[in-house]
This record gives structure tokens, sequence and C-alpha cells, in this order.
């Protein structure tokens, strides 16, 4: 298994709390199960296979985002996913 980490943001580059962070497509089917980020704005999902995901945020008064991630072997990925930028 790998682990996707990383930190939701906002355009201003300050973290977002409270954001809502979930694969929503993969190479296997994925449970509807969604971590909250904490107050630095961090999560941490875990991959069950290598392959393509598609990682969805939901913040409160921003519109959401989905990112594409690619995950292989036992490394962890990190991505910092920005909410609200044009």
């Amino acid at each position: 298994m790998s682990v996707v980490f990383g930190c939701v943001i906002g355009a201003d580059r300050k973290p977002i709390k409270g954001a809502s962070v979930m694969f929503v497509r993969g190479p296997v089917a994925l449970p509807d199960i969604a971590l909250i980020t904490d107050a630095a704005g961090e999560f941490a999902l875990t991959a069950p296979v290598d392959g393509i995901y598609t990682v969805l945020v939901n913040a409160q008064g921003f519109p959401s985002v989905e990112r594409q991630v690619r995950v292989s072997g036992k490394a962890s990925t990190s991505i910092d996913i920005i909410v609200g930028g044009k």
C-alpha cells in the first residue's frame, strides 16, 4: 500500500482546515469515505494498489477540486491541492 499525503491550501497559500478529501476514482473499487484536513490543512490517504487515483477536495466556500495522482510501490506521494485558484 502507498500513502498519498499533502496539504489543501487556498489561493493565498494559507491552509484550509476542515476540507474533505477522498479518492473518487482509482484502479479498484474504493469506499466512499472522506478524511477531514487538520488545522494545518494536511491529509493522508492510503492507496490500496498501484495506479492512478483521482482525489476530490470539498472545502466550504470554495468550488470542488479534483486532482489525479499516480502511486507506485510502497513509496509515499505528496501533493498540495489549491482551492479557489484561477
